[in-house]
Formats: structure tokens, sequence, C-alpha cells
């Protein structure tokens, strides 16, 4: 599904009106209806609801709203919080009040109400909230009343996560056509509650020209084995780090790649550490490099003459950070051929090399899949201002430097190098500790053996989400293992060939994200 800016929406929105002639107060109603469908649905008839309305196209949705509402039995009030409307949220209020519709003249008391309509701002707004508007959203807030947005809680800008300045929580959030980056992205996205995606007859050929989408299950390409398959057919995968204390990190990049359907794997480690890794691992083979507990430039050399044997490279779990760990890196990017994915100390060790030139003059599949630490050590971008920005960040690195890249957080970015971008919005909070980040590794590199690296990269980084997700209801939130969300992984395929044949298109409401109601964010 198509992920939009504010900008993209209302080139859309033109588009369909100015183009294709199809009316504005057309699209407003369909807004309307589908958002009071929603609200039916999901919080279910209020005995007296209270639209917020503000003097734009956003008040006028909300305006339509409560005039649809009032034609259902139901008791709708509309509070004009910013003043007199203008253009098609104009026309809205006079049919409202033509049809006995109650306007009101003071402050609202949110106790009289079970449900209060946020129609104060759109996708035009740009934070942060001020005056008047700021003091509604906070009172709002300190009520018990549960609220319902219009495209996106008043405060939030659309185009970012980041959350500038009081901004009203939600538990249901109706957007319409397609999803704007504050619904999926952290802290924003905490303030929308439930998600749903409203078609309100925008074409969606229109937006075929934006490069940016959510993961949904039912668009992912999955990989199916052929009746007469072997072992070699179905990849193997070799994963090169460890160290000292951190052999633990080859173990899981190893298991989690069988677990993702690798036909073979193989852990390249220092030669002195290789005895703990045939201790942790049965399935999976062990390769000594060298001797000691480092990687070694020296110990490269068999390895680079057997590369023939392997379909592609995880390079950098539990490798340690060191200087000849740097020249490890550059000599695997200049003379490794064939997919190569680097991730945590591997990363470190690059962006101490300082040559990520050489991302772009490699002929072959370049993986980076750093969490937000590791990639301001790569780009010099904050934490705080990747996360806000997550798809814009990842984009422009991609693009940058020829390669793709897995930016992981809370919510998980995969950007190639052609400036397509996709966001994942699968996985748990339980999957914040130590040797998930290994396990994701595992799973990509199973994957970049038998798929192209844009859909082998896009359907792990869901599955390894959805495995997340499994094993917290298996588990438990703060105890949950990396173990379990590995052994997960089957799991979460056979879930998702499941979602892929039961999918059956919805009009007009896509519920997009389940997430936390006022009270709980």
């Amino acid at each position: 599904m198509k992920l939009v800016t504010a900008a993209e929406m209302r080139r859309l929105d033109e588009q369909t009106i100015n183009e294709l002639g199809l009316p504005s107060l057309t699209l407003m109603e369909n807004a309307a209806r589908a958002t009071l469908q929603a609200l039916l649905n999901e919080l279910g008839p209020p005995k007296r609801l209270l639209v917020l309305a503000g003097k734009g196209n956003n008040g006028g949705d909300g305006i339509a709203l409560a005039r649809l509402a009032n034609e259902l039995g139901l008791k709708a009030e509309v509070y004009l919080a910013l003043g007199e409307p203008k253009g098609d949220a104009r026309f809205q209020l006079e049919l409202f009040k033509k049809l006995g519709g109650e306007v009101l003249t003071g402050e609202p008391d949110f106790s009289k109400y079970d449900l209060a309509v946020d129609a104060l701002f759109g996708t035009g707004f740009e934070p942060p909230l001020r005056g008047e508007p700021a003091r509604l959203a906070e009172k709002l807030n300190a009520s018990p009343v549960k609220v319902l947005a219009v495209d996106l809680p008043s405060g939030l800008s659309a185009d970012e996560g980041a959350v500038k300045g009081p901004a009203v929580r939600a538990d249901l959030t109706v957007t319409f056509q397609f999803p704007k980056l504050c619904h999926v992205l952290y802290p924003a996205s905490a303030y929308c509650g439930k998600v749903f995606v409203a078609d309100i007859s925008i074409p969606p050929r229109l937006a075929e020209g934006v490069k940016r989408e959510v993961l949904l299950a039912h668009e992912l390409k999955l990989y199916r084995r052929s009746p007469d398959t072997y072992k070699t057919r179905e990849g193997h995968l070799l994963v090169v780090g460890g160290s000292e204390g951190k052999t633990g990190a080859v173990a899981l990049a190893c298991r989690a790649a069988t677990r993702a359907g690798a036909g073979l794997v193989t852990a390249g480690v220092p030669g002195g550490l290789a005895p703990v890794l045939e201790t942790l691992l049965l399935e999976e083979m062990v390769l000594p490099l060298g001797e000691g507990s480092r990687l070694s430039l020296l110990a490269l050399n068999e390895l680079l003459n057997e590369r023939g044997r392997y379909c592609a490279l995880v390079l950098g779990p539990g490798m340690g950070r060191y200087e000849e760990g740097q020249d490890l890196v550059v000599t695997l990017l200049e003379r490794w051929e064939g997919p190569l994915l680097i991730d945590a100390d591997g990363l470190n060790n690059l962006a101490d090399a300082g040559r990520l030139e050489l991302l772009r003059e490699r002929p072959y599949p370049t993986v980076l899949t750093p969490h937000l630490g590791e990639f301001e050590r790569l780009s010099g971008v904050t934490p705080k201002e990747a996360a806000g920005r997550l798809t814009e960040v990842a984009r422009a690195f991609a693009e940058r430097y020829g390669c793709y890249l897995v930016l992981k957080g809370a919510r998980t970015a995969v950007a190639a190098p052609d400036g397509e971008v996709f966001l994942s919005v699968r996985g748990t909070p339980a999957m914040a500790k130590g040797g998930s980040g290994d396990a994701l590794a595992g799973v990509l590199g199973a994957l970049l053996c038998k798929l192209e690296p844009k859909e082998a990269l896009k359907l792990g980084v869901y599955l390894h989400g959805l495995a997340g997700e499994l094993a917290e209801k298996e588990s438990h939130r703060e105890g949950m293992r990396v173990l379990e969300l590995v052994e997960a992984l089957p799991k979460a395929y056979a879930l998702l060939e499941r979602l892929q044949k039961s999918f059956k298109p919805s009009y007009p409401l896509f519920k997009l994200l389940e997430g936390p109601g006022k009270r709980e964010a």
C-alpha cells in the first residue's frame, strides 16, 4: 500500500477533482461516510457525539459526519473551534444547519459526550499547535471521552513521526485513500490509535509514481520450493563473525537462517572459537578461519578461494570492533563475488574505515542492516532525526551509495538503490533485546539465496516482525527470548501463507494498524 506525504496527497486530490472531474464534495461525502462506518464498527453508536470542526476540508469532513450521524438517529453536535469554515466546509455547515443540526456557541464540556471527533486540522497543517487549538487539544486529552481523528490527530505533521508540541491523542484514526507517514512512524503513530484507511474514490493508479509503501501480507512475494528440490538449490549461506564473548551472535544468525529456509548454513568463525560453535549448532556447519579469537585478514584467503560454494555472505554478527576488522570488511567489499549483507560490528568497522564509496563500486547486491545508533556512525544522522523521518533518510542513503539499506527500529525501513522504500509495521517491543538483529541478518541472508534482493528483504523484515509477535503470544513481552522468535519463524511463514490465501479486498475500509487507545498511549 502506498505511503504518501501531504504534498503527494494534495496532488492526488487535485488530479481527481481537476483532471478526472470528480467533485470535491463527493470526496468529502465519501470521507464522512467511511469515517462514520469505522466509528460504528469499532466504537459502537455513541449516545452523544461532538465534532470539533476546523475551517478547512478536515472540518468539512467532520461536519458532514455529524449530519450523517444525525440522519441515523444519533445525537451529533458541532463546535466551530476555529471560527466560520470556508469552501466546501462552509457548504457542509449550511446543510447541517438546514437539517436541524446544532452548533454549539460556548466551549464544550467533554464530560457530556461519549465521543469527540477531531476534525480541526488535516494534512496541510504544520506544527506546532498554538493558542486556543493547543489548549483545546490538552483539555480533550485530559478528558475521559473517546476520540476519533479525521485523517490524522490535530497537532501532528503528516510527513514525519516527530511530535512537535501539543497534539490530540486518538483512539481511532480514519485516513483517506493512503496512509501518511505520521500514521506509521513513532512517536506520532502512538497518537493515532487504531488506523483505518478509507477508499474515497481517488483512483489508486494516480499514485503509481509514489515510491514509498507500507508492507502488507497480501502484497509480499513468497518463495515456494519445487517438488524436486535439493539442499544446495535452497541456498548455501555463509555467516562470518564471532569474537570472544560474542559467539552467540553467529549462532543465532545461523539458526535463524535455517529456520528461514536456507538449504545449507556455514558459520565462518575464528579458529579458536570453532569448538564453541560446534557445541551450539547441530544442523549448521562450522568453518574455522585462522587461529585465535578474532577474524584476521590472513584467514580470508581460504574463504575467498572457496567463495563459489556460497550463495550469499552475512558479515559482522559478534565480530568485534578493531583495526584489522576494518581492513577485513574493506577486503570483502572489494573481493567478495555475490550478495553481501553487513550487520552489527561489520557496520561499525565499515564506518571506522570510512570507505563507504566501495558500496557503490560493487557489481553485486550489498545490504546494510544498521539500527539507528549504527546508522548514525555511518551517516551522521542522529537516531532522533532518523526515527522521525525514517523512510526519507533511508532512501537518501540507499540512493547515494547504491546499496540496499534495512534501517532497524520500532519501525523498519527497507530502501533500495532505485529510490523505492518499504516500511514494516510488524513487530513488538519484546524484540528490543540483544540478538534480534542477528536473527534478522540470518533470515535476510537465507532469503537472499532464493529471491531477488528487494523481494528477499521485504519478505524477511516482515517475517521477522511477525515471528516476534507470535513468540510474544507464547511467552511474555518482558521475558521473550530471541531463540523463541527464531523458533517461531516457520509458524510466521505458515501464517503469512494463510493470510495471503484468505485475503479479500475490503471496501471502503482497510485496517492498517491495531494501535493503543488514548488511555494506553
